[in-house]
């Protein structure tokens, strides 16, 4: 784990960097131009909000700040088709690059390997990064209260709709639920990791998810481990779960996406 209480400060510095470099290479209007050619997007929040089975969001990840490189023998698109063959709810795709070790053409692939909507697990801190995901291949994006001002998250959030993008907000903290409740938020993913300091408790989820309406749909993301995790947050009212490391470091991918779906035999 990096020593190192700045780490998200640290990545969305980098990230405005690495857009606005991208932003030359691929004006915004170039991107625009393709929007007319890209396909119809996948139901994600239909997909992870189904009230007859456990609703897993499999993440997909190389590398990550707190457990380094995930996994070495890695093909995404195999990865895409064990957890859609095994009962995943939808895929989540890390496309950072230099702290996670992924990239955009990660979504396309993903895309074509397997039939379920794709969340683009990236620190969007710029319009344009909303048409690469959609042109890419998301169905569905990621918004960090911590890191976006509430004009910012409104006017994404806005676009995202434009272009048939469901988001899921990420909340940690009492202050960023205050901060996004009254805009159109339909999917709120409460982060059990702190994205300072790397450190993980499940509580953040059983806190949050007392002040969220029951007609949003909830996702818990980070350190979701076994079965027990599981029924104690849909216990408390969780829709779905967004899971990686659990999944990644097993030693059978497939085995413990089913054991984890198996919830109801506890």
């Amino acid at each position: 784990m990096r020593g190192t209480t700045l780490i998200l400060d640290e990545i969305v510095n980098n990230k405005l960097k690495e857009v606005a470099r991208r932003k030359k290479e691929v004006p915004l209007a170039a991107l625009k131009s393709k929007l007319a050619a890209s396909t119809p997007t996948r139901n994600f929040r239909k997909a992870i909000s189904s009230a007859t089975k456990i609703n897993i969001i499999a993440e997909i990840k190389r590398a990550s700040p707190s457990a380094g490189v995930i996994i070495k023998n890695f093909s995404l698109e195999e990865l895409a088709r064990i957890y859609e063959k095994n009962g995943a709810s939808a895929l989540s795709i890390l496309t950072d690059q230099k702290f996670f070790k992924g990239e955009l053409k990660d979504l396309e692939k993903a895309r074509k390997a397997s039939s379920l909507p794709i969340l683009a697990k990236e620190f969007i801190v710029d319009e344009y990064q909303i048409y690469e995901a959609r042109t890419g291949g998301a169905d569905a994006l990621l918004l960090i209260a911590r890191i976006l001002d509430r004009e910012k998250l409104k006017e994404y959030l806005d676009l995202a709709w434009q272009m048939d993008l469901d988001c899921l907000v990420e909340i940690h903290a009492e202050e960023e639920w205050q901060k996004i409740k009254d805009l159109p938020v339909d999917i709120v993913g409460i982060n059990n990791r702190n994205l300072e300091n790397l450190k993980v408790d499940l509580k953040m989820s059983f806190n949050l998810i007392k002040k969220i309406p029951s007609d949003r749909v909830v996702v818990s993301e980070s350190g979701i481990n076994n079965k027990k995790d599981i029924y104690r947050l849909q216990e408390a009212g969780v829709d779905a779960f967004l899971i990686g490391e659990a999944l990644l470091k097993s030693k059978n991918v497939g085995e413990k996406l089913r054991e984890l779906k198996m919830v109801n035999s506890i």
